[in-house]
């Protein structure tokens, strides 16, 4: 943490109330909390949709608050680096409220999609190992990290990002993701929620199709390697039909007195009295141009305080 007198204290070149340090700070500070009441904390306020439907309808958000309890707080570090590199994208884009509408929607989201999910168990007779079960408990931001991480590859479909150690394109990353998860989950029984992620994800996506003018921008800030966007540009982002703004004319008024010259050319009867008609008019020192370029019709002839000099040599030849 740093101080700027005349900022007050940062974080991570943040001010300590960005949304981003808010959530960072909250998070650990709730893990710090679960050293000593751990499993209190996890029974009240994880995500159990058995205790969900029975009227603790709290923990579809305070669950995301949560994290694996062990040696090293890998889960918390990873869900708070994610967290963290995302937002520091999407921020810029959207904003800080809309943001802290969007995570936290996500990361709602997500646990009305987990309790749904164990509905559905129960509805299909129990025992399917795809869905979740009514008393298996959640906990972890990555429900509201998915979200992001939808909204990110909406943004730049094309972005680059590790997964693990495999480069995988922004608009790949949650499905491929979750299937990573499902696989780990399926064969090597690991504790992973992945209906939890998918409700993040889902959460994300559905407000940005049902808001799109608040979630979409017509402009994206630049990201080092955004030469690869320059081609879907239009794939995800409403292009807006370019607006046709009047170029003021700065020779009007030079187009005007040259018309009247010529009206006035055109209304003489003799060539002398064009003669005395224009030599008052008369530029000293033009840089006329060669007398075959001297078009009446010309915009440029029309626009050039020349021409009445170029009038006289014209009926002088």
């Amino acid at each position: 943490m740093s101080r700027n007198r005349s900022q007050g204290p940062s974080l991570f070149g943040n001010p300590i109330l960005h949304p981003l340090n808010v959530i960072l700070i909250l998070n650990c500070f709730i893990f710090f909390l679960q050293y000593f009441a751990n499993q209190q904390l996890i029974f009240r306020f994880g995500l159990t949709p058995d205790f969900v439907l029975s009227g603790e309808i709290w923990q579809i958000l305070t669950y995301g608050f949560l994290h694996e309890v062990g040696l090293l707080p890998i889960h918390l570090l990873f869900n708070m680096y994610a967290m963290y590199m995302l937002g520091s994208n999407i921020i810029p884009i959207i904003g800080k409220s809309k943001f802290i509408i969007l995570y936290f929607l996500s990361q709602i989201g997500a646990g009305i999609f987990v309790v749904g999910s164990a509905y559905l168990n129960v509805m299909l007779g129990g025992g399917i190992s795809v869905l979740e079960s009514m008393t298996s408990q959640t906990i972890g931001a990555s429900g509201a990290v998915f979200g992001l991480l939808a909204l990110f590859g909406l943004f730049y479909p094309n972005a680059e990002l590790l997964l693990f150690i495999f480069p995988v394109k922004a608009k790949n990353a949650v499905w491929v993701s979750l299937v990573i998860g499902y696989l780990i989950s399926q064969f090597g029984n690991a504790p992973i929620s992945n209906t939890c992620h998918l409700g993040g994800a889902m959460t994300a996506w559905l407000l940005v199709k049902l808001f799109p003018k608040q979630f979409l921008p017509t402009t994206l800030p630049y990201l080092p390697g955004m030469e690869w966007e320059s081609s879907r540009q239009s794939e995800s982002i409403p292009q807006q039909k370019p607006k046709v703004v009047p170029v003021e004319d700065l020779f009007l008024d030079q187009k005007k007195l040259n018309e009247t010259v010529l009206r006035q050319i055109e209304s003489k009867k003799d060539r002398t009295s064009v003669i005395h008609y224009l030599q008052p008019l008369q530029v000293e020192n033009a840089n006329i141009c060669p007398p075959s370029t001297y078009n009446t019709e010309d915009p440029i002839c029309l626009r050039c305080e020349w021409l009445p000099n170029c009038a006289l040599r014209k009926v002088q030849e």
